[in-house]
């Protein structure tokens, strides 16, 4: 069940918490005069209101599931031909909270289902990202993959910027096993330092033998992250890898030294800083 961000209870938005930021107990006089700037029956002022105001509030408790979870409650709103959306300008009962909004807005909004209908483009529009990510299979869904559906070892084939690895290595086969010092988490995000052995059939065969690289280093960065799931105490080592790629996103397993584990749904999965070295000093 989806905790609300703040409080502990389940997370259950109505309409009314899209257009919060326009209503409020006590509302400052620095944002009255701020808001009354704008005229929310005007066509510019309107989309510039939804875009800079309701839909660039700053709540870094509420993740992509908060909020699609506010987008399914406006779509369904919006698919009710019967829903009253002048309503909602109106104050709550025996709730002084949103008994005011800036002093030069009109009591009610023209065309109130328009400026809904906007606003759900926007969303769609600015939280693209979130939205996708919320739409990633779970790991239980991902793991329950059938074996021969699943990503191959040559898994740096299939990421998103696969020619990355081509372009230092043109159409060579990509090593099974990296090594790696462990990963690096921050925010929904997952980076690693790899490095490993180039076999023969990793180099050009039009690369001369004294000139070939026997080892090659990249940064492995794994974006959008939906969900995780760890084992295991030390996240050094050889690295055996999976990867699977969905429709979005990607299903990634990585198995570091005996019993580490890092599995996780992401949207995006992508390497930079290749290199190909000859000296295994310089990794």
């Amino acid at each position: 069940m989806l905790r609300h961000p703040l409080l502990n209870h389940p997370f259950e938005p109505d309409i009314r918490d899209w257009v919060s930021c326009f209503m409020g107990y006590d509302m400052p006089q620095a944002l009255d005069a701020e808001l009354s700037r704008y005229n929310p029956n005007d066509s510019q002022d309107r989309e510039y209101l939804i875009r800079h105001y309701a839909l660039r509030r700053d709540y870094p408790q509420q993740n992509f599931r908060h909020r699609q979870r506010l987008v399914e409650v406006l779509q369904a709103a919006l698919d009710d031909p019967d829903y009253d959306f002048d309503n909602i300008w109106e104050p709550a009962e025996d709730d002084d909270e949103y008994a005011q909004w800036p002093s030069t807005w009109p009591a009610v909004l023209d065309d109130s289902r328009d400026f809904f209908q906007r606003l759900l483009v926007a969303a769609r529009e600015l939280w693209h990202e979130d939205l996708s990510r919320a739409r990633l299979p779970s790991l239980q869904e991902c793991r329950a993959i059938a074996q021969r559906d699943r990503g191959t070892r040559d898994w740096l084939f299939n990421i998103d910027n696969s020619e990355t690895w081509r372009a230092v290595f043109n159409e060579a086969a990509t090593p099974y096993d990296f090594n790696t010092p462990g990963p690096v988490f921050q925010g929904e995000q997952l980076s690693l330092q790899l490095y490993g052995d180039l076999g023969r059939l990793s180099v050009p065969s039009t690369w001369p033998a004294s000139q070939a690289p026997t080892h090659c280093s990249l940064i492995l960065k794994v974006q959008g992250i939906s969900e995780l799931a760890l084992s295991g105490t030390r996240f050094d080592g050889r690295m055996r890898t999976q990867l699977t790629r969905l429709n979005p996103g990607y299903h990634l397993r990585l198995e570091i030294g005996f019993e580490c584990v890092i599995e996780c749904v992401a949207l995006s999965v992508n390497i930079t800083d290749v290199e190909g070295i000859r000296d295994e000093k310089q990794l």
